[in-house]
């Protein structure tokens, strides 16, 4: 019995020392994840943002271009569809996209081997 109350008092300790480490683990994972976050964000906004207007300018150059023929409209509305398939491909190749792994995944695997070894000692 009291090597048993013993072992948990152990335990205590281990898991009160462990917690401290949980902690620092966790704000460097949360540093490392806001990093990469925010910079995902920037370039994402930057490529957007350059993209729409490179399509925007090359719709209007080309409807320029067949200004004077015959084939005004047809370009327009070809610039519109080429728009519209463009943009259903972007949402079907989004659809499979594979997320990411779980960004604390580190502090779970931590967390399982240390029950793992409470179960042990138990």
């Amino acid at each position: 019995m009291f090597k048993k109350i013993r072992k948990i008092k152990q335990l205590g300790i281990v898991a009160r020392d462990r917690i401290g480490d949980y902690v620092q683990l966790m704000s460097i994972l949360i540093k490392i994840q806001w990093n990469y976050v925010s910079a995902q964000i920037i370039s994402y906004v930057a490529i957007f943002v350059l993209a729409l207007l490179s399509l925007v300018f090359i719709g209007v150059a080309v409807i320029v271009s067949f200004w004077e023929t015959p084939y005004r409209v047809a370009s327009a509305w070809g610039i519109v569809a080429f728009y519209a398939l463009t943009a259903l491909g972007i949402f079907l190749v989004s659809l499979n996209r594979v997320r990411p792994e779980f960004p604390l995944e580190t502090i779970r695997t931590e967390l399982e081997k240390d029950a793992k070894l409470v179960k042990e000692v138990v």
